[in-house]
């Protein structure tokens, strides 16, 4: 089971960071270590390979804690500590983990 959480997100380009919403894609390592990849309210138009959209209209929206219709981008992923976890929110529901596993396998181009 996939848990969304809350974490304090360092951006690339500056040196801040922000609380944002992701996605655990690893169980933790020895270090405390997790892979996450980023969630977020705004939503493409034309979203990149890969990309999970979890609509608020689906019945089983609220177990993942987020307020919004959001997008989970399996291309902007990070190592964080679990020190970075401010909360968890909730989890992804199952119809999408079928969805986060295939576009796990397309963004990193494996059969």
């Amino acid at each position: 089971m996939y848990k969304i959480v809350l974490i304090d997100f360092k951006f690339t380009e500056v040196n801040k960071s922000k609380l944002r919403p992701a996605l655990i894609l690893t169980n933790s390592n020895k270090y405390e270590d997790f892979i996450v990849a980023a969630i977020t309210s705004k939503i493409p138009t034309n979203p990149e390979k890969g990309d999970v959209i979890l609509k608020s209209d689906d019945k089983n929206f609220y177990k993942t804690g987020l307020e919004v219709t959001s997008l989970i981008k399996l291309t902007k992923i990070a190592t964080v500590n679990s020190r970075r976890i401010k909360g968890e929110l909730g989890v992804l529901p199952k119809g999408h983990e079928n969805k986060v596993q295939k576009g796990i396998k397309s963004v990193f181009s494996l059969s």
